[in-house]
């Protein structure tokens, strides 16, 4: 029995109230699979809202969406697959840099995995100009690719400010919180804050597993022992956010706040524990879809050095 209800929205909208996450986000997933389809769906913490074209449809959506929660409240929904990106989303065999100053390399990669990308995705060279490379060895093997879900992995200096009182919150060596959030398959849940931003949380809180739902977490604290439903133990504590925010976090920085994990697309005030600093573009307009994740992705994390306390240079809100 859901215990979902549902809101007229302005016009041409209706907003349900979900009980969590969980179900906003299956609820979105069904909703997006809709046909004939609305011509907007936006998903939140708790919420969902769709929208039409006109206010005449506001009945039979009403109708539809009842109907829907009456007849598959308790039906799992899988992620969006690749089909279900925008073209410009499908960048299988291209890769976005994120450096590792200990690595010799000029540019390290962010890699994208889409099992649907050699079916007509357009995967252009503009998206491969971005990068400054060419398809590695790795292409086509990010997050999700073996379940037929878009995912990518964004490769990290784990040289955040909040590293190491992060670990101490979790109880565990900054060692450990690094193996565990690398660890972690997460999803882009929603976005919101700013262009680009995208809240992503545990693959396994929504019950939308990943590649590697049934392994063990490599910290070993903290860990979730099954797989995935939106009842399996969270491998990371919820993290507060900081008492008084930065007035400037760096574009790239990584990020945790409650049980979300983000990474901040352009320079802004903000009150996440920042973990580390990528170099991949959440947000580019020069690219044909400026955002570098959509909802239903999963994401990986990838530590490339540059660990805090070693010598790498910090973010400007570390100063």
């Amino acid at each position: 029995m859901t215990t979902t209800r549902i809101r007229r929205c302005g016009e041409t909208a209706l907003l349900l109230d979900c009980a969590d996450l969980a179900e906003a986000v299956r609820l979105a997933g069904r909703i997006g699979q809709m046909r004939p389809e609305p011509l907007d769906v936006v998903t939140a913490a708790r919420t969902v809202l769709v929208t039409v074209r006109e206010a005449a449809a506001l009945p039979e959506l009403r109708r539809r969406l009842e109907a829907l929660l009456a007849e598959h409240a308790d039906q799992p929904v899988a992620p969006p697959s690749s089909g279900n990106l925008p073209a410009s989303n499908r960048l299988s065999g291209f890769r976005i840099g994120a450096s590792d100053p200990k690595g010799g390399s000029e540019e390290g990669v962010a890699d994208f995995g889409d099992a649907g990308a050699s079916a007509g995705g357009d995967g252009g060279s503009d998206a491969g100009s971005d990068a400054g490379a060419d398809a590695g060895p790795e292409a086509g093997s990010g997050a999700g690719a073996e379940r037929g879900v878009a995912g990518v992995t964004i490769d990290v200096r784990y040289d955040g400010p909040d590293l190491a009182a992060v670990a101490d919150l979790a109880g565990m060596s900054t060692e450990a919180l690094v193996r565990t959030h690398s660890s972690i398959t997460w999803r882009a849940a929603f976005g919101g804050f700013a262009p680009g931003f995208f809240y992503l949380v545990d693959a396994r809180e929504l019950g939308a597993g990943g590649p590697n739902a049934r392994e063990p977490d490599a910290g070993g604290a903290g860990a979730s022992e099954a797989a995935g439903g939106p009842s399996a133990k969270p491998a990371l504590p919820a993290v507060p956010r900081l008492g008084s925010p930065r007035a400037r976090v760096p574009a790239g920085a990584v990020g945790l706040a409650d049980r979300f994990c983000a990474v901040y697309p352009g320079a802004s005030p903000g009150g996440w524990q920042l973990l580390g600093t990528t170099d991949a573009r959440l947000w580019d307009l020069d690219r044909p879809d400026p955002a570098l994740l959509a909802p239903g992705m999963t994401v990986r994390f990838r530590e490339v050095g540059g660990r805090a306390g070693d010598g790498a240079p910090t973010p400007d809100s570390a100063r």
